[in-house]
């Protein structure tokens, strides 16, 4: 039979280290959770503003943000694009994208919005491009967060 003098401390031992465990454990993952995929099809002007204010906030924060336009929100990427400005921000929801590209984030629209709408790449804004469905799902891979608007 076990010592059980120790317990005590054994036990002790394990509550007292639970949450350094715990920490070290969510720090090994931090490197792929820091990836965020937002994706906005809708075409609500103040859906659209928060989408890329949070998006803001991700790559304040460290993260790797990208942003992924499809079906109505697509025409955010567009110079085609008359969203109101809103209060708060002071800006439509394309002048905030086009200071997240400005900060690093991935601005890109779906594969299939080009093809099924009178738009073409020239009609996108500077630093919005089309993506693949390959290139989406290898940055899906892991412990991507996603976000939908």
């Amino acid at each position: 039979m076990p010592n059980i003098k120790y317990l005590p401390i054994v036990l002790f031992l394990a509550v007292a280290m639970a949450p350094m465990a715990l920490s070290a454990a969510s720090h090994g993952d931090q490197e792929s959770a820091d990836q965020v995929l937002v994706t906005v099809t809708s075409d609500r002007p103040q859906t659209q503003a928060m989408a890329m204010i949070l998006s803001r906030q991700m790559v304040e924060r460290g993260s790797e943000v990208r942003i992924l336009l499809c079906s109505d929100g697509g025409v955010l990427g567009t110079k085609a694009f008359e969203g109101p400005t809103l209060a708060g921000p002071d800006a439509n929801a394309q002048q905030i994208m086009k200071g997240l590209i400005k900060a690093g984030a991935q601005v890109d629209v779906c594969a299939i919005f080009l093809p099924n709408t009178d738009f073409t790449e020239d009609d996108l804004i500077d630093g919005v491009g089309v993506t693949m469905p390959d290139d989406v799902g290898a940055f899906m891979e892991g412990d991507t967060r996603f976000f939908t608007f």
